[in-house]
């Protein structure tokens, strides 16, 4: 792929793209790694810290190991990101010593290159830049995320928490997305605490991250496909099997019992 290859699909269309530099460790402070590297992270928690919302509502259990991620923002109205790949590079290389010790005593670290459903991508990443990840035991992570726009194949995720600040705010998921936290059979009610139980932990966080970063006005919804309860398992009472159309028929009128079934 070269410059010549552009595609005029979204010529004159800004389109956005992060470029992240993401650390797990199992004992490592997060400030430890911002001050080592320089950066302040996006998001980061520390092993043993109790597990809490994005909204500080805390959950059950503590974290089994240190998360930090850090992430730069770019707008472009073309296709290219190679280079901002290198940028990143190019400040990481001087902290090689640092990545080296934190793989060495059970950690790793990833370049995530994240794009963010705005149109089309198209780019080659050069050996010179491959060599220079492997140098520094750097993993690469690819993050595509759906259109973000209200279109078909987006699921339509009901956020309610037990402050009194909440705002019931509705975010999109894709399809996958969707079903990482909405594993069951049916399932539309989810309740965050059970989050920690799921399969596939690291792909449910990471999921999580991205649609926090797609919330959508209400009317422009068009239905919500599930509700995600965070500090509110008393509803578990009346949602044992975390489906709206199995609800405690004591807890809805007569015409919601002929609407789900449930006379």
């Amino acid at each position: 792929m070269n410059e010549h290859d552009e595609t005029d699909a979204d010529a004159n269309t800004s389109k956005r793209f992060d470029v992240e530099l993401f650390i797990v460790h199992p004992t490592m402070d997060p400030v430890e790694i911002s001050t080592a590297l320089g950066l302040d992270a996006k998001f980061a928690h520390r092993v043993g810290d109790p597990r809490k919302t994005p909204k500080g509502t805390p959950l059950s259990g503590t974290y089994q190991d240190t998360r930090w991620r850090y992430s730069r923002r770019h707008e472009t109205p073309d296709q290219w990101f190679a280079g901002k790949i290198a940028e990143l590079i190019d400040y990481i290389e001087p902290h090689n010593a640092f990545l080296k010790e934190l793989r060495s005593t059970g950690g790793r670290a990833c370049l995530i290159l994240q794009f963010l459903g705005d149109g089309y991508f198209g780019d080659e990443i050069p050996q010179a830049i491959l060599a220079r990840l492997v140098d520094l035991e750097l993993d690469f992570g690819i993050e595509c995320l759906a259109d973000a726009r209200p279109r078909g194949g987006m699921k339509n995720i009901q956020v309610i928490d037990g402050a009194l600040n909440c705002t019931f705010s509705i975010f999109q998921a894709t399809e996958e997305e969707f079903a990482l936290l909405f594993p069951e059979t049916r399932q539309d009610i989810q309740y965050a605490e059970d989050l920690a139980l799921l399969p596939r932990q690291e792909e449910v966080e990471a999921a999580l991250g991205r649609i926090w970063e797609r919330p959508i006005r209400k009317q422009d919804a068009l239905g919500i496909d599930g509700t995600l309860l965070y500090g509110l398992e008393r509803y578990k009472t009346y949602y044992r099997a975390k489906r709206e159309d199995a609800v405690d028929p004591s807890a809805v009128n007569q015409a919601q019992r002929r609407l789900f079934g449930i006379d």
